[in-house]
């Protein structure tokens, strides 16, 4: 469409256009208007429109221009078989705010059910705390569980203090009930709420229990990270994540001290072997604050799975190297699976230590015994395991590096040997230039040339002149 001044009525004839392209072509040109006021009504059709990009592309205005009047003609897209659409009004109306709060509550009065339960999702999801009146009245009045269930949730959404002896009241009605009544307890908050919970926890199921802690972190006090220690003993399976993770957020929020004993780290080491990411990285935390060996080299097995946890291990294993030196042949053989993970760990690690390796924990058994350990791997079927495996080696010490030379030279894979080139190339003994000597003769053209520039530059063919 060619850049032109547009008049309301041109604008209006393109927006009520069946022409796709039309359409397009109205909601691009209204993109960039100051106001589109008189618009709103046709821009919220085109959000039901059949065709994906007029959908989006009027979707896309709602959220740039926000207008006013918007959630009046969205609301009624609520109740339409179009599940697709149902949810697109849905994200709309959220991201609208506050402007969608009383249209929402007007369009819900003797709504059905599933119409009610969608919109008291909303309101929860916008979080005003000007929607609890409506919903505790939605609350009162229905006798659908779902919809209860949605006006519970959002209670705790909009963290509405008044409906904490409601949801008191409702606790024992129903089984379902209760794991969405503590979790909302736990974002309102207060210390009846705390109080309301803690009374609870002993006389729950597990479901029930693992809900009271998880949220027993937001809504506790110095008093719970009591009572949470008290049942460290008691705990077992999936309770432990959200005890752990409880006692870690009050740990933080009051400045305490977690005791670390055999039970404590049996539940860390229970957690890291069991629990969901978000879980091991709690746990793994807490290693900032406990140095056990044993819990982290179990760690290590998690290396590469997260980005979050991987920087947590990497932190703990710089400030304890010890750790890493002592147990090296147990982490290698533990941790299969994470083998490049943690080669490479390793190898970062001793870089980092370089400069101070020979005055550093490493003793001269440890040193041998990482040097057989990382030597195994030297015929290894991945290549990326090989080429650290020959980067450790000769971190570690060059003249026993090169005991394995011909495993190295032999290796498969080019990017491996010209990696081998690159290290023997700084090494002034005889044996680092008959190795170069064997890799002249290479079958690949790029580690010849790249053996000869080396040999060139160290002026040696005269010593070890170089066949044709």
């Amino acid at each position: 469409m060619e850049e032109k001044k547009l008049s309301k009525p041109d604008i209006l004839n393109l927006l009520a256009s069946r022409s796709t392209e039309a359409l397009l072509d109205a909601l691009d040109y209204l993109m960039n208007l100051d106001k589109i006021d008189d618009f709103v009504e046709s821009v919220c059709n085109a959000v039901s429109n059949p065709d994906k990009g007029v959908r989006n592309a009027a979707s896309q205005l709602i959220l740039t221009h926000k207008p006013d009047k918007a959630p009046v003609y969205l609301v009624g897209c609520i109740s339409s078989k179009d599940i697709t659409l149902r949810n697109l009004a849905g994200e709309l109306l959220i991201a609208l705010g506050h402007k969608s709060v009383q249209t929402l509550i007007d369009y819900n009065c003797e709504k059905n059910s599933d119409d009610q339960k969608f919109i008291i999702d909303i309101l929860g999801l916008i979080g005003s705390n000007k929607t609890a009146d409506h919903i505790l009245g939605i609350l009162g009045s229905t006798e659908d569980d779902n919809v209860i269930l949605a006006c519970i949730e959002a209670l705790g959404n909009i963290r509405n203090q008044e409906a904490i002896d409601i949801l008191q009241l409702l606790y024992d009605r129903s089984e379902l009930y209760k794991p969405f009544i503590v979790e909302a307890l736990g974002k309102i908050g207060s210390q009846k709420a705390c109080s309301f919970l803690l009374e609870k926890f002993l006389k729950e199921d597990d479901l029930t229990k693992y809900s009271i802690l998880e949220s027993l972190g937001f809504v506790g006090d110095v008093d719970t990270y009591f009572f949470l220690l008290e049942q460290v003993p008691n705990i077992h399976g999936p309770l432990v994540w959200p005890l752990i993770t409880s006692l870690f957020i009050l740990k933080e929020k009051y400045s305490l001290d977690i005791p670390f004993d055999d039970k404590m780290k049996n539940l860390l080491m229970y957690t890291l072997q069991e629990g969901a990411p978000e879980h091991k990285k709690t746990a793994l935390s807490l290693i900032n604050v406990f140095n056990d060996k044993d819990i982290l080299v179990e760690s290590l097995k998690f290396l590469g799975d997260d980005d979050e946890l991987d920087e947590i291990i990497r932190t703990k294993i710089y400030r304890n190297p010890e750790y890493f030196f002592e147990e090296y042949q147990r982490i290698l053989s533990n941790c299969t699976d994470k083998l490049k993970q943690v080669l490479n760990l390793f190898y970062s690690l001793l870089s980092y230590l370089i400069s101070e390796i020979e005055t550093s924990d490493l003793t001269l058994i440890q040193k041998r015994n990482m040097i057989h350990t990382t030597s195994e791997f030297l015929n290894h079927h991945d290549e990326e395991v090989r080429r650290s495996s020959m980067e450790i080696l000769f971190l570690l010490d060059s003249e026993s590096a090169l005991l394995f030379i011909e495993s190295m030279i032999s290796d498969e894979n080019i990017w491996n040997r010209l990696r081998l080139v690159e290290l023997l190339e700084f090494i002034n003994n005889s044996t680092a230039k008959e190795a170069l000597m064997k890799l002249s003769e290479d079958g690949e053209d790029m580690i010849k040339e790249r053996v000869q520039e080396l040999l060139n530059n160290q002026n040696i063919n005269e010593i070890y002149p170089i066949s044709k």
